[in-house]
């Protein structure tokens, strides 16, 4: 009963958080495009907030309140696959809850859904192989448990960075396009990220892989020479300085193992522990690696090894308006001032000038 019940909850919390916050843009009185694409904006930064937690929250309470009947003979796998349900059903949730009128329009409601499944197939992946990664250091190396605990920490980190997306590509949950893209005499992979939003506005470069990531919002909304120069954007800001890219990875990936390590200490109670403690280890990596991977905005390279300054203004305008300020690798604040002022001054506007 407790599992039906959580799965329940799983279904309901997020769609009605997201409710909950609907009307902090959807105001009955009509206003101007801009103000409710500010509005919308905001919905969605605050959506994400709640809906990865409550994400990782679902995850975390299948691997441990799993019903007894999946996990008696397969504990592991069990607890595994229950807390994969939960993640899955609160992500889907999530995604129909923060949906507008046009998304429907554009995308229908079972297709999100699929886009949502496909989404979470990396994460789900990353978990299962490092819980076969601790299962087969324990088996191997039960005799120096701290050998143990690192190699299976090291696997892990692997299976969550380079396996789980490569798998994604190679069964086609993500699609690799046609062609490559050169930049710095670097050649790179382009991979459809299968958002559950028809107007998401992404590229990310995954620069150990060799490959970006496009959305939709690039892929179906902008011409290809202007959708090409944000890529070429993302990935001229990818390449940075060896040293650089050293210090960054130097803390992430420390950080991550340790996490892997505390996960399979904690998972020495039980299963359901060990589950439970792999699901946090997992979100973790993701988090470090993506601020490892992350170039602040006034740092982006442009002209030279990047897009020129025009081409990028181009390539934004080419964009439907609620997207114009969307730039790759960046956070809460697309623009930097100076970047603003460029762009400004070849005739586009971004909306309002960030501060200084």
């Amino acid at each position: 009963m407790s599992s039906l019940l959580l799965l329940g909850v799983s279904m309901t919390l997020p769609w009605v958080a997201c409710l909950a916050l609907r009307p902090s843009w959807a105001a009955e009185a009509p206003v101007p495009a801009a103000g409710r694409d500010r509005r919308l904006g905001r919905f969605r930064r605050n959506a994400l907030w709640v809906g990865t937690a409550g994400v990782v929250g679902s995850a975390v309470a299948g691997a441990l309140l799993v019903d007894p009947v999946l996990a008696t003979e397969w504990p592991t796998a069990g607890s595994w696959f229950f807390a994969s349900l939960c993640a899955a059903t609160a992500w889907v949730s999530l995604a129909l809850g923060t949906r507008t009128p046009e998304d429907a329009t554009a995308m229908p409601a079972l297709q999100m859904i699929g886009r949502t499944v496909q989404i979470a197939f990396v994460p789900i992946v990353a978990t299962a192989l490092s819980l076969i990664a601790e299962a087969g250091m324990d088996a191997l190396l039960s005799g120096a448990p701290m050998a143990q605990a690192l190699c299976a920490a090291l696997l892990s980190l692997a299976a969550v960075l380079v396996v789980s997306p490569s798998l994604a590509m190679i069964l086609g949950i993500w699609r690799v396009l046609p062609g490559r893209f050169d930049a710095k005499g670097v050649s790179w992979r382009l991979v459809h990220l299968p958002v559950p939003s028809p107007f998401f506005v992404h590229a990310a470069a995954l620069p150990w892989l060799r490959v970006i990531l496009v959305s939709d919002g690039l892929l179906n909304h902008a011409p290809v020479e202007h959708w090409r120069a944000l890529v070429d954007y993302e990935s001229s800001g990818a390449l940075c300085s060896p040293m650089e890219r050293a210090m960054r990875w130097a803390l992430a990936i420390p950080l991550s193992i340790s996490a892997f390590v505390v996960a399979f200490a904690v998972g020495a109670a039980g299963p359901r522990e060990l589950v439970a403690a792999s699901v946090l280890a997992v979100f973790f990596t993701s988090v470090t690696s993506w601020l490892a991977n992350r170039v602040p905005a006034s740092r982006l390279a442009l002209g030279g090894d990047g897009p020129s300054m025009r081409d990028l203004a181009q390539s934004l305008r080419s964009l439907p308006p609620p997207h114009r300020q969307a730039l790759p690798r960046t956070s809460r604040s697309p623009l930097s001032s100076i970047l603003y002022d460029r762009l400004f001054a070849l005739g586009h506007d971004p909306g309002p000038r960030p501060q200084a």
